[in-house]
């Protein structure tokens, strides 16, 4: 889509702020279904995420609840990760039924300061080990897929994958790693920050820029990102939503 091949160009700061919606309508786009009325409206469905994921771009409210009712069934509750004015826009459009703020993360530091790192790329062969870790870790957003979407790291003890994260978003010149999970048993060790430090090694090698997203209330994960190098760019919402339900 022209809008968000624009943003790429000559705004970036603006297609990280609605990044999952520029990745939908660009490089992500033969996984979603489309909704759109105009140049500067339009919704997706990401179909390859466990959960109904809805990215939303626009500013006339009566018009995004147009749009969500071609994707959503009635009553189907969606997920959107959105900056404040898109929150405020959704506010307006739908019947919300829980916000969950989240910080958005840029790596700012220098590579020579970060750890060093034990973690091993993983590969097609370890998918099984990591499906098991992602469901222990709880991992929202992992798939068995999730090598279509790029790199993981992990660390290993003793045989038995430990934590892991790797590669979530792609974007031209802009990567946002996840799925940053460690097994309950092997909590409190510093794999994950082995595993970052290896993820930000290699993609910053690349010449990529390297971001992340979390939840606000998570501070010790926050505390890791930053001492890493990390800094807070912008505050995100996790909203889940439905549209109004017609009265009879």
């Amino acid at each position: 889509m022209e809008l968000a091949t624009a943003w790429l160009e000559r705004e970036p700061a603006r297609a990280l702020e609605n990044f999952t919606w520029v990745n939908n309508v660009t490089v992500g786009a033969s996984h979603c279904r489309f909704a759109f009325a105009s140049p500067d409206h339009c919704l997706t469905h990401h179909r390859g995420l466990p959960f109904t994921a809805i990215a939303v771009e626009g500013h006339d409210p009566a018009l995004i609840g147009e749009l969500a009712s071609a994707l959503l069934e009635p009553n189907q509750a969606a997920y959107s990760l959105v900056p404040q004015r898109l929150l405020s826009l959704l506010q307006e459009a739908a019947d919300i039924l829980e916000i969950r703020p989240e910080w958005q993360m840029l790596y700012r530091g220098r590579l020579d300061k970060l750890p060093p790192a034990s973690a091993r790329l993983l590969g097609a062969n370890d998918l099984p080990a990591m499906m098991a870790l992602a469901d222990a870790g709880e991992s929202m957003v992992f798939g068995p897929d999730a090598f279509a979407r790029g790199e993981f790291f992990g660390v290993e003890v003793d045989g038995r994958l430990a934590a892991m994260g790797g590669v979530q978003t792609r974007l031209p010149g802009l990567v946002e790693i996840g799925s940053i999970t460690t097994h309950p048993d092997y909590r409190r060790r510093g794999y994950a920050t082995q595993v970052v430090a290896a993820l930000v090694r290699h993609l910053r090698g690349q010449g990529e820029e390297v971001f992340l997203c979390l939840f606000q209330t998570n501070t010790p994960a926050r505390r890791l990102y930053e001492k890493l190098g990390f800094e807070i760019v912008r505050e995100l919402f996790l909203v889940k939503w439905r549209l109004w339900m017609k009265k009879a």
